[in-house]
Parts: C-alpha cells; sequence; structure tokens
C-alpha cells in the first residue's frame, strides 16, 4: 500500500518515496491523524481531529436509512 499526504496550506504531495519522506502519526490516545510538511518553506502541522469529529457527528447525525421492499 502506498500513502500519499497532501498538505492542506501549501498543497505539496507527500509519500514515502519522496526525498523528504513522510511521516503519518495516528495518536489512539488523543484521537488525532497528523503530519507534519515537510517543504522548507510550509512546515504546516496537518491535523485531522476523530474526537472533535465524533462530537459533531452526535450533534448532526446523518438521516435514517430505510429499505424499501
Amino acid at each position: 500500500m502506498k500513502l500519499a499526504l497532501i498538505c492542506g496550506q501549501c498543497g505539496e504531495i507527500h509519500t514515502e518515496d519522496s526525498v523528504d519522506g513522510a511521516t503519518l502519526v495516528m495518536d489512539f490516545k488523543q484521537k488525532q491523524l497528523s503530519f507534519i510538511c515537510q517543504n522548507k518553506t510550509c512546515k504546516k502541522d496537518n491535523i485531522f481531529d476523530f474526537g472533535d469529529w465524533q462530537q459533531k457527528s452526535k450533534a448532526s447525525p446523518l438521516p435514517s436509512i430505510q429499505i424499501m421492499h
């Protein structure tokens, strides 16, 4: 499996084959995915917060699905 990480700020694509490499951190304690852009002029810490996402989905759940026969 190959992963490509795209910076949310500068849009640079990072893979494990890139010169600077790419590190994806899966933090199950904090419920976050994170990677720091390796672009020398960017260095943004891209964070996806599952804890926040989980709380938002409880506040605004998807509509129930019904199966028509």
